[in-house]
């Protein structure tokens, strides 16, 4: 199979796996569709098995080609790490691909990421969001090489490196938030609470609080922003829990307001990385980098 095999043939694999998508996947590397056609024809005959099966919403791995991802995954890193190593003598360069918490990251991450591509211009750093449990998959399986989570995974094959020192807090509209600093736990009852789902770590922290408390909010809201959460909370129409982070901006303009009698949590925020896997240079860098700035522009009163 190896002998079948080319490596450009593997980078579109990947490509049609993450766009979900023949013609997205063309689009994305600069070819006509019927050349990933092509290369896909010739991976699967050297496979030896079908590897996508087309559906009304795109495409989508057979079984087969979800063991063929880890392989892809892995040489597509090999590559990379080798093109660093050749290029080690000169100036920095390479890719790092990193997973974010959309908060944390909107909060947090632009002005040292900003110092960063302007002290190693050759370094392109690859962003994704996603949630903590999608980002520890997505260092497990290669598709990052680091991630930042609002929380140690404490899992056996992942390094934390701490961060930034966060809280958790409630927060509301400032009359809103009057009302729950005049009645606590009970104003709770007849109010919704905003957030982002049972993916996220912050939700459940809500929950927990809720549970514990043996109260339920009147409705419960989802959104996919921290932006819309926050407007739904600055409106009046709910309440949410969110990092002190997020919301430094809106606290100090009054837009928003703390929740004081509902507690504040502790977080700490973080990178994660592969324990077994060596990073390549560029990601050294940024990971060196971002510990070394600790994330300083945003404050924690």
């Amino acid at each position: 199979m190896i002998e079948k095999l080319e490596g450009r043939f593997l980078v579109t694999f990947l490509a049609v796996l993450e766009e979900k998508s023949f013609s997205k996947a063309a689009e994305r590397l600069g070819y006509v569709q019927s050349t990933v056609t092509s290369q896909m024809r010739q991976l699967e005959e050297a496979a030896g098995q079908k590897l996508f099966d087309r559906l009304p919403r795109g495409v989508e791995l057979t079984g087969a080609g979800r063991k063929l991802e880890i392989y892809a995954r892995r040489f597509v890193q090999l590559g990379r790490e080798l093109e660093e190593q050749m290029n080690e003598e000169g100036a920095p360069r390479g890719i790092v691909r990193l997973r974010v918490l959309e908060s944390f990251a909107a909060a947090a991450l632009w002005g040292p990421l900003r110092s960063f591509m302007e002290a190693y211009p050759d370094i392109e750093v690859q962003i994704e969001a996603g949630f903590q449990a999608e980002t520890l998959e997505a260092v497990r399986s290669r598709q990052a090489d680091m991630g930042l989570v609002p929380a140690d995974p404490c899992a056996a094959d992942l390094a934390f490196d701490p961060l930034l020192e966060d809280e958790l807090l409630w927060i509301a509209a400032p009359r809103e938030a009057e009302a729950v600093c005049r009645e606590g736990w009970s104003a709770v009852r007849r109010m919704r609470i905003a957030g982002f789902g049972e993916r996220c770590m912050y939700s459940h922290a809500a929950e927990a609080q809720l549970a514990a408390q043996r109260t339920a909010p009147a409705g419960r809201a989802e959104f996919a922003s921290m932006d819309m959460i926050k407007r739904a909370a600055g409106s009046g129409w709910a309440l949410a829990l969110v990092p002190r982070s997020a919301v430094a901006a809106e606290l100090a303009a009054g837009v928003l307001a703390e929740c004081v009698p509902l507690g504040r949590q502790p977080i700490c925020h973080g990178l994660i990385r592969h324990k077994q896997r060596e990073a390549g240079r560029a990601a050294q860098l940024l990971h060196r980098y971002l510990l070394g700035c600790g994330m300083k522009e945003v404050m924690i009163e």
